[in-house]
């Protein structure tokens, strides 16, 4: 019996293409009644935490939250700068 075989390249990855964007995320930061008001914010930091990524049609859909901590100075007698820790 003679077998016969055929020695043939798969390209399994295929090179799509790649872009860059830039966006604005912004968010309402509703502090509790017992902090008190922001006069003006000192700093503002945040992490990007991506929870899933989906690709559909040529889209990318990306859905996460930015965990961010804010100083602030405060509209109070006693402390005049406050840090937060928030999720948006």
């Amino acid at each position: 019996m003679c077998a016969e075989t055929i020695n043939e390249t798969i390209n399994v990855c295929k090179y799509v293409g790649s872009a860059r964007k830039s966006s604005n995320v912004e968010g309402d930061v509703i502090l509790q009644d017992i902090k008190p008001d922001i006069l003006n914010s000192i700093n503002a930091d945040g992490t990007v935490c991506i929870y899933k990524k989906e690709i559909m049609d040529g889209k990318l859909k990306i859905e996460g939250c930015i965990n961010a901590y804010i100083i602030y100075l405060a509209d109070d007698e006693q402390t005049l700068v406050r840090s937060l820790n928030t999720s948006l």
